[in-house]
């Protein structure tokens, strides 16, 4: 008999409403474990906009895999919510082979199919965004600066490169709409 432990992956570009999403469910189904790797970021380093060359996101990542190693392969019925990057599909497919080798018995990726209307909306109102338009004004206050336009750019690339998500090894692909009703992943 094996642990019985499921994962739920939260797939979707940034702004796309995951981490909001997760804390909605977890609040009425507090049954539901988390791991965020935005959060580890944030505790280590106080922020998740950093420069790449710090190896930060590497840092939290180790840390991420170390949780959920443990959590997957010490308890049994475990329903986990995972809440990291997974933009190409070498990265998804990768992950769930690591979260079936700690445990997993089964994995669900939540496809957020959030429209891109919404998505340009929730991007800008991310702490630490701004427009790049905006960095004369707001220079040197912990703002990571984008064009105008990368939310929309995110999106196209992010669904193009998971139009093949079905075929990424999960067991099931649940699509997304954070703006309806929360699914019930009990």
């Amino acid at each position: 008999m094996g642990r019985n432990n499921t994962v739920y992956l939260l797939v979707g570009q940034r702004g796309s409403g995951k981490s909001h999403y997760a804390k909605q469910v977890i609040e009425r189904q507090p049954e539901i474990s988390a791991v965020s790797r935005d959060e580890i970021l944030v505790r280590l380093f106080g922020s998740v906009h950093m420069s790449p060359y710090t190896g930060g996101q590497y840092f939290a990542q180790e840390i991420m895999y170390r949780l959920l190693r443990r959590k997957l392969s010490t308890q049994t019925g475990l329903k986990l919510i995972l809440d990291t990057w997974t933009g190409y599909s070498e990265e998804r497919r990768s992950l769930v082979k690591k979260l079936r080798q700690y445990g997993a018995t089964r994995i669900v990726a939540l496809y957020f199919v959030t429209s891109l209307k919404t998505v340009n909306i929730w991007f800008w109102e991310k702490p630490g965004i701004a427009k790049a338009e905006e960095m004369k004004a707001r220079q040197g206050k912990g703002f990571v600066f984008f064009s105008k336009d990368a939310p929309s750019h995110d999106y196209e690339f992010f669904h193009e490169n998971a139009s093949q998500i079905n075929s990424d090894g999960f067991d099931k692909v649940i699509r997304i709409d954070p703006k309806k009703e929360l699914i019930s992943l009990i």
